[in-house]
């Protein structure tokens, strides 16, 4: 019986133990292991971190062009922004659409993320000192 009890004991924490690391993983706010020539999940994680990296540079350069502008352009820039974002994902989300369910879809979204947000970027500095 108290054999019984260690091994159901053992079993509750290894099973706490797995849970725990997969929740932290799931959670994480980095990427766990990118490698762009590794497995999928490695290319998935170097597709979100250049993702989250093209996204930094984005809110960097969106704070940047603000500074340039005159209250009223800071206004339409806000709105035409806001309605950028509303579409990215979206779009990126269709374009991603054939690879649902598979284990590429991460990356190509994410990927898509990263190339739409790169571009938006870049026309961020066609504002830059825009006067009405």
């Amino acid at each position: 019986m108290r054999q019984g009890l260690r091994v159901a004991a053992w079993a509750a924490t290894a099973a706490l133990a797995l849970l725990a690391g997969g929740a932290r993983a799931a959670g994480s706010d980095e990427p766990v292991d990118c490698n762009p020539n590794g497995n999928q999940q490695q290319m998935n994680d170097c597709a979100l971190r250049d993702f989250r990296a093209a996204d930094a540079e984005l809110n960097i350069r969106y704070g940047e062009v603000m500074k340039t502008l005159t209250p009223q352009m800071r206004v339409a820039l806000r709105t035409e922004q806001r309605t950028w974002l509303k579409g990215r994902d979206p779009g990126c989300k269709r374009a991603a659409k054939a690879n649902e369910g598979g284990s590429i879809w991460p990356l190509v979204f994410n990927a898509c993320l990263e190339k739409s947000t790169r571009k938006r970027t870049a026309e961020l500095d066609l504002w830059k000192g825009r006067q009405p």
